[in-house]
């Protein structure tokens, strides 16, 4: 079963096209806030639910929870998504800023937002369902039903602590502060 920190690099991964990184970049690049994170990783539930549908065609059952419940769960996360696009698109724009080639950053940053925002859902629709095994299916499906209970809000905070916790290069978390 992928774990937290890897279900957010994926969906990280699948909100920016996968381009190759300067190694200078990516010491410059501006760390996300937790919060930033998890804007992110609620933003991206929608849209990873349809990847999951796109890749898994067929494999999960038509009784399934997906067949069953996903539209649901997608709509309360929706619901949820006008609140925290300002920071899902401010830590999105912050990963841009570590690409090879960050000449399109300033484009998208000045473009309005119901411009970019279905742009960033096809990005992470497209860049995710490939890296979907289709014998995992029915796992994904499964992690999908026993996280759902879960508030959204509550799911992206724990996820956007989670990965603060990875230290990753390629997902720099701002260090937390104490209050």
């Amino acid at each position: 079963m992928p774990s937290p920190r890897s279900l957010l690099a994926a969906l990280c991964a699948a909100s920016l096209a996968a381009q190759p990184v300067a190694a200078q970049a990516q010491q410059t690049r501006p760390c996300m806030t937790e919060q930033e994170v998890s804007a992110i990783a609620i933003y991206s539930v929608p849209s990873l639910l349809q990847a999951v549908r796109l890749r898994c065609n067929g494999e999960p059952s038509a009784t399934g929870y997906l067949a069953q419940r996903g539209d649901a769960l997608s709509a309360r996360y929706v619901a949820l998504q006008p609140g925290v696009w300002p920071r899902a698109k401010s830590g999105l724009l912050k990963l841009f800023a570590g690409q090879a080639d960050g000449q399109g950053l300033e484009t998208v940053s000045t473009l309005p937002d119901e411009a970019v925002r279905p742009l960033v859902d096809a990005l992470i629709v497209q860049e995710t369902s490939p890296k979907i095994a289709v014998r995992n299916c029915s796992r994904i499906e499964r992690v999908i039903e026993v996280m759902a209970p879960i508030d959204p809000e509550v799911a992206g905070n724990l996820i956007g602590l989670l990965v603060g916790f990875a230290d990753s290069e390629k997902l720099p978390v701002c260090p937390a502060r104490r209050a």
